[in-house]
């Protein structure tokens, strides 16, 4: 009888400790009122991360994640309409409160450490809170102060119509402003799509915001019905796609998009975005799609490359957001409609879809790993690369490195959170992510300077199994003269391709050339004694690729485990190292050396 109390008494002050928490397990779900509920359908082709939702309704607010089974394992109560309910690089949660006017910020055990707001007397827009790597904040907000005259702009026209202006701030980590741009100096009030005799007009209505690969803002403005590019250092519009001013010719898509929401780069560089079709005519054409756009900035094209309308059509007025999961599939957070969510593969396929049972809605909802438990005793996530070096020949210009981590384990792995220091370096990949069993993770480090001179800093990659600390170096060569050339790399060993590998990769490098770069030992022969070697992660050598004399120029070799040579090597870490001696016969002149690191996966 004793035990049975003990146990009783045990699982009631668990339960009123989870409560306490906002933290829900299955089995006290079922009891709690007020939460909201689902009707929900999905199949075994659906992503198995976790649900992160805000509800936005009359009815009891509510941030949550959940899972596929609609159950959560967390939700909270929030004082006021919640939006934007996400997790952000860094390992934490954001959320916007209406009520409390701000974003509010949650550690990883929904802890609230901090709240952001607009600076400069700027009202905190719902719409978008980006907490990048380096720990500043990317955040919309609207300033309602303006006056316009409009009687000579458009009959009926107010004389004093108030307008709305949208505003991008970047503010760091110490809450001080580094960056301001507003629509009020920049978009035209007749850019607009909204009534001009209404007595206050929004005119831009901004809605999503982050930084593109080439460090500049790519910003969706719904009542302009236009994506914007914004350069990040000058503010200067660098184009416009959509709306009264689009610079692009629309391909494979007769319709363009209205009133659109959520404009996101994804890693193979096209734009995807959610179309609300709002005010489409005529009104059979009033529907609500996921579209990705094929952009080349240079000839000014946008191409339809991928679209989702359900069947039937879901016309979604206002809201919604579209996520291109790793999977592959498409996550549809339809915003003002029902069904409320759907994910898709990429042959359109429907494999998950959720409604609110009762009158709720959510303005986005994303899908990403969390509460991945820590492992002791798995094997390391490893970079391919120890470090990052960056050079570029001017202010302003950009280049990337690739990072590829790879997870040798036979179970899944999260990256919960990663984080650098300088503004310089940025990653435009949304973290957290997963990295599947026995397999990799690549994404891309950008570098973009806004002052000469060299940067250093250092990239936190944690995973729920160990930390991975890169070291970045950046460097802008605008101080090198025409007399003197040779400042420039003049040997180079490339990172291999494919990495990982199986069964071949090739290996390329370069040796300086006479027009371009000095002599190793003054009046000799650019040419050298080349030696490409591998190396197993104990140091010791299991192949020569290359040892012989050669000529300058650019070299491919090929490493094939099915070689004679390679044929016994088995998956792990491998080095590659190249020498290259000047032409002295013996080897003795002065030396170039290089080493990079691979990975064989068998």
């Amino acid at each position: 009888m004793k035990i049975k109390f003990v146990i009783l008494l045990a699982f009631i002050l668990t339960s009123i400790q989870l409560s306490a928490s906002g933290i829900q397990n299955r089995s006290t779900r079922n009891r709690l009122s007020g939460i909201p509920k689902f009707n929900i359908t999905y199949s075994t082709g659906c992503d198995t991360n976790y649900i992160f939702l805000a509800t936005t309704t009359s009815l009891s607010p509510f941030i949550m994640i959940i899972d596929n089974n609609g159950e959560p394992i967390f939700w909270k109560n929030t004082v006021g309409g919640a939006y934007d309910f996400k997790p952000q690089p860094d390992g934490t949660l954001s959320y916007y409160d209406l009520k409390m006017d701000c974003f509010y910020i949650l550690d990883k055990n929904y802890n609230l450490i901090d709240s952001v707001r607009c600076l400069n007397s700027v009202q905190t827009d719902i719409h978008e809170l980006r907490i990048l790597p380096n720990g500043n904040y990317l955040i919309l907000g609207r300033d309602d102060n303006h006056q316009a005259d409009l009687s000579g702009v458009v009959d009926g026209g107010r004389t004093s119509a108030t307008i709305i202006s949208y505003t991008i701030q970047e503010i760091d980590k110490n809450k001080n402003l580094v960056f301001e741009w507003n629509t009020w100096d920049n978009f035209e009030i007749t850019d607009t799509y909204s009534d001009l005799k209404q007595g206050t007009i929004d005119v831009s209505h901004g809605n999503s915001l982050e930084i593109d690969f080439d460090g500049n803002f790519l910003v969706s403005f719904r009542n302009t019905q236009e994506v914007t590019k914004i350069d990040r250092v000058t503010g200067e519009i660098i184009w416009r796609l959509g709306g009264k001013k689009n610079q692009f010719t629309f391909i494979n898509d007769t319709l363009g998009f209205s009133w659109q929401h959520a404009a996101r780069r994804l890693p193979n560089g096209n734009i995807m975005l959610f179309d609300n079709g709002f005010r489409r005519e005529p009104a059979i054409m009033a529907f609500s799609r996921a579209l990705e756009y094929k952009v080349d900035e240079i000839n000014k094209t946008a191409t339809l490359v991928w679209e989702y309308r359900n069947v039937p059509d879901v016309y979604s007025i206002g809201l919604g957001y579209s996520q291109r999961l790793q999977n592959g599939n498409t996550f549809i957070a339809w915003g003002a409609a029902t069904p409320a969510i759907t994910e898709v593969t990429q042959g359109k396929e429907e494999v998950f879809e959720l409604s609110f049972v009762e009158n709720y809605s959510t303005y986005r909802a994303y899908r990403f790993p969390w509460n991945f438990e820590k492992v002791n005793n798995g094997l390391d996530i490893i970079s391919t690369i120890d470090k990052c070096n960056f050079n570029v020949n001017k202010m302003d210009d950009t280049a990337s490195v690739e990072i590829c981590l790879v997870n040798s384990n036979s179970f899944n792995v999260a990256v919960t959170s990663i984080t650098n220091n300088e503004r310089t370096f940025y990653i435009p990949f949304e973290f957290p992510a997963q990295i599947n069993k026995e397999d990799s993770l690549k994404f891309r480090v950008y570098f973009r300077p806004n002052l000469s001179g060299q940067f250093v800093d250092t990239l936190k990659i944690t995973t729920n199994i160990n930390e991975i600390l890169i070291p970045l170096s950046g460097n802008v060569t605008t101080d090198l003269k025409e007399s003197d050339p040779y400042l420039a790399t003049d040997f180079c060993l490339e990172q291999n391709y494919p990495n990982p590998f199986n069964p071949s990769t090739t290996i390329t490098y370069t040796i300086s050339t006479p027009s371009l770069a000095p002599p190793l030992s003054k009046g000799r022969d650019m040419g050298g004694v080349v030696t490409l070697k591998v190396y197993d992660i104990l140091g010791r050598e299991v192949a020569t690729l290359v040892d012989e004399y050669q000529q300058p120029g650019k070299y491919f070799v090929q490493l094939d485990v099915k070689t004679l040579h390679a044929t016994s090597l088995p998956s792990g870490v491998y080095f590659y190292t190249l020498r290259v001696w000047d032409s002295s016969p013996d080897k003795s002149g002065s030396e170039f050396k290089e080493t990079k690191k691979m990975l064989l996966l068998k």
